[in-house]
């Protein structure tokens, strides 16, 4: 892959914590294969409230020489847009991170805002190659308010190169800098640890995996949900992950009758994940925006079919092969994608085959390429 391992720090709030073991799963899987062929170290910024409230468990690990946290300190509920210049400002207060990128000479920040742009606006200082890595929603969401975009702007200008998870992507990354230098490198998947198996749920199952949030499109999943169910369908959904509509989730499944056909398993570690998945039939994810998710390679290498929606980078990956697009997240649109997934005789392997490409080696072989070779 390399001749010889080269020093990047990765900056990055998508990083587990000693709290949340299973936060950033997804990414975690990439900075590990990263970590097997470069010197890797992290710095990861906290909200300050919960690193204060935590603060014995950041002492008692064993990661400190390669992981740094600290506290980001940030106003609740004020203005998003400042929210990079709270992070200089924390990444200066704390002295250990500020040494960290002054030594630096590669970084790595991946989630564009407000990680992105506070290495970008410390990178004349620290002096550092900058490289800003984009997964979907940091640059969907922003890049919709005018004063986000133009710091978007400002943080793409200033790097050294832009890695985004989709061509989509790619595309909204160039609209927002001309100056840019960007790559599409699709995330991978561990092929050996999600892989076919022949045991299946007794009864037809659905699973969604994702942020317990709006614009994952989960109350217009649960209504389609309620309406196959009343129409007569038999079947079981299986809802998997945790965000602050998890409880309002929980009481609109009381509320609609549908304890006997949702269940809510919250966040499980990745070899739960793996074992519900490969026992479901189908995977829906019906994302108002996206990069390209981790669980739909995941699904697809254990030769699960997806539904999902046609946004983002999901059309790059899924096709006729290997699962249905729909075109809207709307009830109606999510119902005939789960009926014609379900009518429709699949073949595991081929689906399998169809992301063989997409493996976390080939990811981290284009991304050293990236960095130091170009």
């Amino acid at each position: 892959m390399t001749n010889h391992k080269n020093n990047i720090l990765l900056f990055t709030s998508i990083y587990p914590l000693p709290w949340q073991p299973n936060k950033a799963t997804f990414n975690f899987q990439q900075y590990e294969c990263l970590s097997k062929e470069h010197h890797v170290d992290f710095l990861v910024p906290v909200p300050w409230l919960e690193w204060f409230k935590n603060m014995g468990k950041l002492i008692d690990r064993h990661d400190y020489k390669h992981v740094c946290y600290f506290p980001f300190f940030y106003v609740p509920g004020f203005f998003r847009g400042f929210n990079s210049f709270f992070l200089v400002l924390s990444t200066i207060i704390s002295i250990v991170p500020i040494l960290k990128l002054m030594k630096a000479k590669t970084v790595l920040a991946s989630w564009a805002s407000p990680d992105g742009l506070a290495c970008a606006w410390l990178k004349n200082i620290c002096k550092y190659r900058l490289f800003i890595q984009c997964l979907g929603s940091d640059v969907n969401v922003h890049s919709k308010h005018y004063f986000r975009k133009a710091l978007l702007k400002k943080s793409f200008d200033l790097s050294d190169g832009v890695i985004t998870v989709s061509k989509a992507l790619q595309g909204e990354v160039e609209k927002i800098s001309k100056k840019a230098k960007v790559e599409t490198i699709y995330n991978g998947v561990n092929f050996s640890q999600f892989t076919l198996s022949a045991e299946k749920f007794d009864q037809t199952s659905l699973i969604f995996i994702g942020n317990m949030i709006k614009t994952k499109g989960i109350y217009e999943l649960l209504n389609a949900v309620k309406t196959m169910i009343g129409s007569g369908s038999y079947f079981h959904l299986h809802m998997v992950g945790n965000g602050p509509e998890i409880d309002n989730i929980k009481a609109l499944i009381i509320t609609n009758n549908l304890q006997q056909s949702v269940t809510v398993h919250g966040t499980i570690n990745h070899h739960q994940v793996v074992d519900l998945l490969q026992k479901c039939d189908v995977l829906v994810l019906p994302s108002y925006q996206e990069g390209v998710p981790n669980v739909i390679m995941e699904a697809l290498a254990c030769g699960v079919p997806v539904v999902a929606t046609k946004v983002g980078g999901i059309p790059e990956v899924v096709n006729d092969n290997n699962g249905v697009l729909i075109n809207h997240h709307n009830e109606g649109d999510i119902v005939a994608g789960i009926e014609k997934c379900l009518s429709n005789t699949w073949n595991g392997q081929a689906i399998r085959e169809s992301i063989k490409l997409y493996t976390w080696g080939a990811n981290v072989k284009q991304l050293s390429s990236f960095l130091f070779h170009h």
